[in-house]
Parts: C-alpha cells; sequence; structure tokens
C-alpha cells in the first residue's frame, strides 16, 4: 500500500468481517501410464458455507466427469457424512469413499492446492470487495487446472502412494 508522506497507509477491509468465498474441490487423478492429474471445483453461489445437498451436486458433477468407478479419498469433516451426501453414495455404489485419519490435512493434496492459491498466488492481493476476489479465486482456479504438472507435485508432496 501507499500514502502521501506523513500518512499512515490504510487499507480497508469488508463492511463484514466474516465475508468469505466457499469453494470444493476435487483431485481427480486416471490411473494408467502416464498418470493424468486434474481437478474440479465448485464455488458457492452465495459465499456461504456448503451444506449437504451442494456436497452432492458437485459429487453428481464429478461422477458424471470422471465416468466409472471412482475412489474417493476425502477428510472425514462432519458434511461429508450429511444425510444428502450419504443418500447419493447409497444410489452410486460404483463410488467408494475411504477417509484421511481426523487432522492429517498434510495428507489431502487439495489442501495444498487451497495453500498455494492463498499464500502463494494470492499472498498480497488486496481486492476492493468480495467479488474482486471472487473473480481472481476462480482464474487461479482456472489455473491450475491447465497445470497437471502443478497438481502431481502437490499430490507427491503429501508422500501418499498411488500404487
Amino acid at each position: 500500500s501507499w500514502s502521501p508522506k506523513g500518512h499512515t497507509p490504510v487499507i480497508k477491509i469488508s463492511d463484514n468481517p466474516h465475508d468469505r468465498i466457499s469453494v470444493i474441490g476435487a483431485m481427480t487423478i486416471k490411473m494408467g501410464e502416464p498418470k493424468r492429474f486434474g481437478f474440479l471445483f465448485h464455488l458457492s453461489p452465495d459465499n456461504t458455507n456448503f451444506r449437504g445437498h451442494m456436497i452432492s451436486s458437485f459429487l453428481d458433477h464429478l461422477y458424471n466427469k470422471r465416468h466409472g468407478r471412482i475412489n474417493l479419498v476425502w477428510d472425514s469433516i462432519k458434511i461429508h457424512t450429511a444425510e444428502p451426501v450419504n443418500l447419493f453414495f447409497a444410489f452410486h455404489p460404483a463410488i467408494k469413499v475411504f477417509f484421511f485419519p481426523p487432522y492429517a490435512p498434510e495428507l489431502n493434496p487439495v489442501d495444498n492446492v487451497w495453500g498455494y492459491i492463498k499464500y502463494n498466488r494470492l499472498a498480497n492481493f488486496c481486492p476492493h470487495d468480495l467479488e474482486e476476489l471472487r473473480k481472481h479465486v476462480r482464474a487461479e482456479l482456472f489455473r491450475i487446472q491447465k497445470r497437471p504438472d502443478l497438481l502431481e507435485s502437490m499430490f507427491r508432496h503429501t508422500g501418499l502412494n498411488l500404487d
């Protein structure tokens, strides 16, 4: 930031300190040689927290994009076991669900994606409002979709093995 000489710079933040952008994402890995890494995401349209039906909608999108069997590995937060999510899995037996151990974000490659965007790509970004932030977050997520090499390195950083 800058200001005239002798004046302290002031950066105005949102009037609502609880404003946020909610995003859900999934790293996809198509097995075979070579392995192909991809990323799907969805931003909450109203910037509220995701609810069970929204998670189910994202899972449906994932299911339609990645035909066939899916092994879904995710953290064990409460929303991942909400009733609409469990119903979705009941109607989609081709999706096998596995959970990371509790409190193990270092094993979740999607957490590496969020960290990369937040602490690397947008570290010093100071948007004027939530809409400007949303636009830049979306652009960064599209950028990551085009970088399978970066996604692969984020997966390798977890130390997990695909074999």
